[in-house]
């Protein structure tokens, strides 16, 4: 039987990111919605370790605007999309708002807001409703009523949207209109890529910054190092898992060095060439790596960087960040022809220095009722991953 069945105006259950394709779910995706690709949510289905569900919302037999959600408990370690830990992180972090989401959502413990149904999809900035130009304020409310009485049904504590981009003015407006309260997540991180590539972008740095770019490099080749962006490969995938668990690991993030490797071979197995790596090997051995994913969406390329992962102990005092993470993907996207580079979040003061432009994430929590239910629980085989 097909995942999808079209039917009258409303919102409709798909049954799988399989049946997304048939659901017209493309037409509602704009150039900058990469993670929210039928083929990328294929991936998120293997690795979340818990379950998502995906509505669409029809006028007159054709869709207008599309939701992603998933479930969160204590369970699921994507720890960088899950509210309480996200909470607990704006609070130590003294970020405005935190504490009245702590008092008026979370009733003082941010333990209160799991379980949790993330929407908009758990990716790490811009997480959102999928609307066409089509769509009214009426779709979209559509969907929030749908996903707002799943949760409620499920025993949720909370209906979450984890990075909200204040630039996307309709959907801020609906999740205040409709009693959501929000504390700011981070900051996402851009860079528009000059059609030079790296030597356009370093002459285009100041005099200081420029000499600092040219003696990093130098002390990278005299270290026996060698960045270069190529596909990834299912042989690659087991030490990218190592170097993946070390940096999940050093921010306090649970890992596996074996499940971060089947995770990575999983995005190889699926995304095919247009996921790449960005590798620095000191004398043929990998010690730090960067993941970049291509979109090719509405006649624009755009790379997205998506995971990285370093050996601390041979990097030491190493410049490998910049290099593997910006400089050598810059070149590569140049010459591919992309316009974009998405750094995401975190470091944003690092990514600033380099260039980028920032906007800023909110998380959106609306507090329920809570009902007794059968939640969405993790299947056993699926690997769980911070992104």
């Amino acid at each position: 039987m097909s995942p999808y069945t079209a039917g009258p105006d409303g919102v409709r259950p798909v049954a799988a990111a399989a049946g997304l394709d048939e659901a017209g779910w493309n037409s509602l995706l704009g150039a900058e919605d990469f993670f929210q690709t039928p083929r990328w949510l294929t991936v998120q289905e293997h690795n979340s370790g818990t379950a998502m569900d995906f509505l669409v919302r029809e006028r007159g037999g054709v869709p207008v605007a599309g939701l992603v959600t998933a479930w969160a408990d204590t369970s699921v370690a994507w720890l960088l999309a899950r509210p309480d830990a996200m909470l607990k992180r704006a609070l130590e972090q003294e970020v405005p708002e935190a504490s009245g989401v702590l008092r008026e959502v979370a009733g003082g413990d941010p333990d209160s807001l799991l379980p949790s149904l993330v929407c908009g999809g758990r990716h790490l900035g811009r997480t959102r409703a999928l609307a066409s130009p089509e769509a009214a304020e009426g779709d979209l409310a559509a969907l929030l009523e749908r996903a707002e009485g799943m949760a409620v049904d499920r025993g949720a504590a909370t209906v979450c949207f984890p990075h909200v981009d204040v630039r996307d003015t309709a959907l801020v407006a609906l999740l205040e209109k409709r009693g959501y309260r929000h504390h700011p997540s981070d900051h996402y991180a851009w860079l528009d890529i000059p059609t030079g590539g790296f030597e356009q972008f370093v002459e285009e740095m100041s005099a200081h910054r420029r000499r600092r770019v040219r003696l990093e490099r130098r002390a990278l080749a005299e270290a026996g190092v060698e960045v270069n962006v190529e596909p990834l490969t299912q042989a690659l995938a087991p030490r990218l898992g190592q170097l993946d668990a070390n940096l999940l690991r050093k921010y306090g993030n649970p890992a596996s060095d074996e499940g971060s490797g089947r995770m990575i071979g999983r995005i190889a197995e699926i995304m095919g060439d247009d996921v790449l790596v960005s590798v620095a090997r000191q004398r043929g051995t990998v010690i730090g790596f960067g993941m970049v994913l291509r979109s090719r969406a509405r006649g624009e390329e755009q790379w997205y960087g998506h995971r990285a992962g370093f050996d601390y102990e041979a990097q030491g005092r190493l410049p490998l960040y910049y290099d593997v993470l910006y400089y050598q993907v810059l070149d590569a996207a140049a010459k591919e022809g992309a316009t974009v580079l998405h750094a995401g979040i975190g470091s944003v003061k690092a990514k600033l220095a380099r260039g980028c432009s920032v906007s800023e994430q909110r998380s959106y929590l609306l507090p329920l009722g809570r009902t007794e239910g059968t939640a969405g629980a993790p299947a056993d085989d699926r690997e769980t991953t911070t992104r």
